[in-house]
């Protein structure tokens, strides 16, 4: 019972609606489980309340416990207390309309008094608690969450989006639906208060307590999240390209070239020659074929479609793009060099497989959510992936290399679409490498024909000088297209270009497609370059050359793989090359980079050179994982484990092989010593027991291995093989595919875009967005890419997008308001930050602080604006009479003790609730007596 006297339960911010009206913590209650079961007779009722005592007391229970009666909807209860003595029923009454005879304080007294009167002459006073609550629902003088689209701009009505870069963010609605404000007294005498319908004395501006409570929209609409939802149903479909695109034809150039492929081929001038042409035929069939084909809308506009292609290659329109350019990623894999990083960008990200920051693959995932949301969803994806396959395969046909992709290997921290432009890339970069190596080789190639056809060698080398020359010059693009070469040339074009370009090529296919020239390693060492090819074929002809027999010899014996030719050779040549292959002895040395330190040879006491040696082939990890399943299909028998070890020792023997080119007379003891020191026991003068161990496969490769300069060796790393897979990849992925592809990204992003804007939201929210972060990390670098999972992640972002949008919202709101209070803004972000985590915050100082002064003004203004009033921004302290609209609720708590029901019982205490609505009316009463002294 002491709870029903306490003024703590009073006004409780979130709590049950008992609690709320009685002011009790514990109780009961019994409830039926639907509404066509529902309490609805009042001796039902008594029956029900009368078997509740009966247990209580048996059980000597006294916690409150309450009948439900009626419609749910209704919270309409009926209860009972009994113990120690003293029985207290829980009445309550409700209503539509407030009976015009409760309309005030002044009238609810009289009604209270009435109910626990009793033989006492006089009533002692009753304490009063009052609180009114005022709503504001007027935001018409706030801003809109979002900027105004630019109707002139490239995105035209779209709201949120400026730019490709990024990804739009905040709400379309106001997530704030209405700001109530609770002015309260606690505790008044009905001695000193006045309420009536005359006068009142309850003035909100005096009321000694506010506090206020926000309600929030549920569900607004958030485009942030909206594109990422929008973004993972288009991951689900299932169409193709061709399905897509099915209804849209594309007209290309090269339709009218087609029928010249021939001629092209033949190079036949037939033009005099009055004979039935092909281009005639083909013209025809293609007029049939249009006729069924249904001619349709692009999906992309050509303007949207072009700015789209610039903003993806942007060195197309800046000649000098890829000169001012940094490389992408060098930021994020070099964290301690990297000094002017921004600050949003925390460490979690950099744990992201995901794309480098301002990389093609970025830009790309950014552009595929805008046209996916804004363009026409899935066909436009479609149509925009088209059109990059397009300019890939255009750029790696004409050595254009692609723009914001960081040079090297493919880094395995990047996601898998990341690591193939930059295999792509890889191989462009060695194509377009591909004519010098071949102007240094060239002498290389005269010297592979033997001695018996010497002459046919030198007309062959002044007819391969002469192509060399203008296929290198043809070949050294710069390193951008210009604009007008990018966009300007059709297939036709295009098509022209490479059969120019084969025409020279056709020169230096045999040494392009198998041999590998290191040029950036002969550039590196100048001495290297006059060791490994003194003259080229521009310097000197064949007869300044010197060749030995044993080399011509021993040139006719390997065919261009450096593998023992097929055809048959007499005894002669074949004890030839075991002689000169043995120890190497008598070769002259090639492909020498440096000296190693102050090592000599074994068994020559020459010093002991490093060989330019090829790079390892750059792998992507869908290629790593074919190469692991290969290896593991071998089994674990002793043949597969040898197979095993021969396959993973392809880069060693290309090693063994330079080395024994640039080391005349070496022994497997040398090439220890420099690829493997700790297998060479320096103080024994031998290998290591492993090493010695029969049938150790560096003795088998050793023995494997003839001395052939890396020049001459076969390519670890095909660049035309490996860039047509990656082109295959690309023109094979259905859009869903894509999408999918780039969803690590989108996702890397999204948080990246919030984390711009983490400072906004409250501090319990920050720790949410950091969770989130981490586990879309680990997510991300999954084997494979789970969309139900990353449909999780999206919804966690919207929870934050939200919260973020609504502390944006009050701090337009409250800071907005302020004026001249530069040294107290901290008061008031303090307060937007309770209003997000807490139900209800007190307003410390009431209508006198500087949290009160902006909530009156904001409901001074709303009222003004609904009366018509002008509205004065300066005016600091407004009417009072004006300044708020009607309560929207009023409440009163009436409380005493009083000796019921006899002037001997014993004091009781007794409590009425009433709380005044628009359409509602509530009495919810409490009356003791006392059961011992009646």
């Amino acid at each position: 019972m002491q709870d029903l006297l306490s003024m703590d339960n009073d006004f409780p911010p979130r709590a049950h609606c008992l609690s709320r009206w009685y002011g009790i913590r514990e109780f009961l209650v019994l409830s039926t489980a639907h509404d066509s079961e529902a309490v609805l007779s009042e001796s039902r009722c008594n029956l029900l309340l009368s078997s509740a005592c009966i247990a209580l007391s048996n059980t000597n229970c006294q916690l409150p416990m309450f009948v439900q009666v009626h419609q749910k909807w209704r919270k309409l209860y009926m209860g009972v207390c009994e113990g120690a003595g003293v029985r207290t029923d829980f009445q309550m009454v409700h209503l539509k309309k407030t009976p015009h005879s409760c309309q005030h304080l002044s009238a609810l007294l009289d009604l209270f008094k009435g109910k626990i009167a009793s033989s006492v002459a006089r009533i002692p006073p009753v304490k009063i608690a009052v609180r009114f609550t005022y709503v504001l629902q007027d935001w018409n003088q706030t801003t809109w969450p979002q900027a105004p689209p630019d109707l002139d701009g490239d995105f035209g009505d779209i709201v949120g989006c400026s730019d490709y870069s990024s990804l739009p963010f905040g709400a379309c609605e106001d997530p704030i639906t209405e700001i109530h404000l609770s002015t309260t007294w606690p505790s008044l005498s009905e001695d000193v208060v006045v309420d009536n319908d005359v006068y009142t004395d309850l003035d909100p501006l005096q009321a000694p307590q506010w506090s206020v409570r926000v309600r929030m929209n549920d569900e607004p609409q958030c485009l942030l999240s909206e594109y990422l939802f929008s973004f993972a149903k288009a991951c689900r479909r299932k169409e193709t390209t061709d399905e897509l695109l099915e209804s849209f034809e594309m007209q290309r150039d090269d339709e009218t070239d087609m029928s010249q492929a021939l001629q092209k081929l033949t190079n036949a001038d037939i033009s005099a020659v009055s004979l039935p042409r092909l281009s005639k035929a083909m013209k025809k069939a293609r007029t049939r074929i249009k006729r069924h084909v249904a001619s349709g809308e692009a999906p992309l506009s050509a303007d949207v479609l072009s700015e789209l292609i610039d903003y993806l290659f942007p060195d197309a329109l800046d000649s000098a793009y890829m000169e001012k350019a940094l490389p992408q990623g060098a930021e994020e894999a070099t964290d301690n060099e990297n000094k002017d990083e921004k600050e949003y960008v925390k460490e979690i990200f950099k744990s992201f497989k995901s794309a480098p920051l301002s990389s093609l693959t970025f830009k790309l995932a950014t552009c595929f959510c805008h046209v996916n949301h804004s363009y026409g969803s899935l066909r436009a994806l479609a149509h925009l992936w088209q059109e990059l396959t397009f300019e890939v395969r255009y750029r790696w046909e004409h050595g254009y290399l692609i723009p914001d992709v960081e040079k090297g290997a493919p880094n395995l921290a990047h996601c898998l679409l990341h690591q193939k432009l930059q295999m792509l890339n890889c191989c462009i970069a060695r194509k377009r490498n591909g004519g010098a190596d071949l102007k240094s080789s060239s002498t290389v190639s005269i010297s592979s024909v033997d001695n018996s056809s010497s002459r046919t060698s030198l007309n062959t080398s002044t007819l391969y000088s002469s192509a060399l020359k203008s296929s290198t010059a043809a070949a050294v693009q710069p390193d951008k297209p210009a604009a007008a070469d990018r966009k300007g040339p059709t297939d036709h074009e295009r098509s022209h270009d490479l059969d120019v370009s084969a025409d020279h090529e056709g020169y230096m296919s045999d040494g392009d497609d198998e041999f590998f020239e290191c040029a950036e390693a002969l550039s590196d060492s100048g001495s290297a370059e006059e060791t490994v090819c003194k003259v080229t074929s521009d310097e000197k002809t064949l007869e300044e050359m010197e060749i030995t027999a044993e080399d011509s010899s021993q040139m006719s014996v390997y065919d261009r793989t450096g593998v023992q030719s097929e055809s048959k050779m007499d005894g002669a040549c074949l004890s030839r090359e075991d002689s000169v292959y043995k120890d190497s002895i008598g070769e002259q040395p090639e492909g020498r980079l440096k000296e190693c330190g102050d090592l000599k040879l074994l068994n020559t006491d020459e010093p002991l050179y490093i060989p330019i040696t090829q790079e390892p082939a750059p792998l992507t990890e869908d290629m790593l994982e074919e190469q692991a399943d290969a290896l593991t299909r071998l089994g674990t028998t002793a043949e597969g484990a040898h197979l095993r070890a021969r396959m993973q020792s392809t880069c060693l023997h290309a090693d063994m092989q330079a080395f024994k080119a640039a080391n005349p007379g070496c022994v497997l003891e040398d090439f220890v010593r420099w690829y493997s020191p700790r297998d060479y026991c320096a103080e024994e003068g031998k290998l290591s027991n492993r090493m010695q161990l029969h049938g150790n496969l560096w003795q088998e490769v050793w023995q494997m291995s003839k001395p052939i300069p890396v020049r001459r060796q076969k390519r670890l790393f095909d660049d035309t093989n490996e860039a047509e897979k990656v082109l295959h990849f690309f023109e094979s992925l259905k859009p869903a595919q894509v999408a999918l592809h780039l969803m690590p990204v989108i996702i890397h992003a999204a948080l990246l875009r919030i984390s711009q804007l983490e400072e906004s939201a409250a501090p319990a929210m920050q720790a949410s967005i950091e969770n989130i972060s981490k586990r879309a990390a680990a997510l991300t670098r999954r084997p494979t890419i789970d969309i139900q999972k990353y449909e999780e992640t999206i919804y966690s972002i919207n929870k934050i997008e939200t919260s973020i949008a609504r502390a944006q919202a009050l701090k337009e709101r409250f800071l907005g308001q302020s004026k001249d209070k530069r040294g107290k803004e901290r008061e008031l972000e303090k307060f937007v930050s309770s209003l997000l985590e807490l139900p209800e915050v007190i307003v410390t100082g009431a209508a006198k602080s500087l949290t009160g002064t902006v909530v009156h003004r904001m409901f001074a203004k709303a009222q003004r604006q609904a009366t018509g009033e002008e509205i004065v921004d300066d005016d600091p302290h407004p009417n009072s009479a004006s300044s708020f609209p009607h309560p929207a609720a009023r409440e009163y708590i009436l409380r005493t003790v009083v000796s019921r029901p006899a002037p001997y019982s014993r004091p009781t205490p007794q409590k009425m609730y009433c709380v005044l609505l628009n359409e509602d009316f509530r009495l919810a009463g409490a009356f003791s007596q006392d059961t011992l002294f009646q």
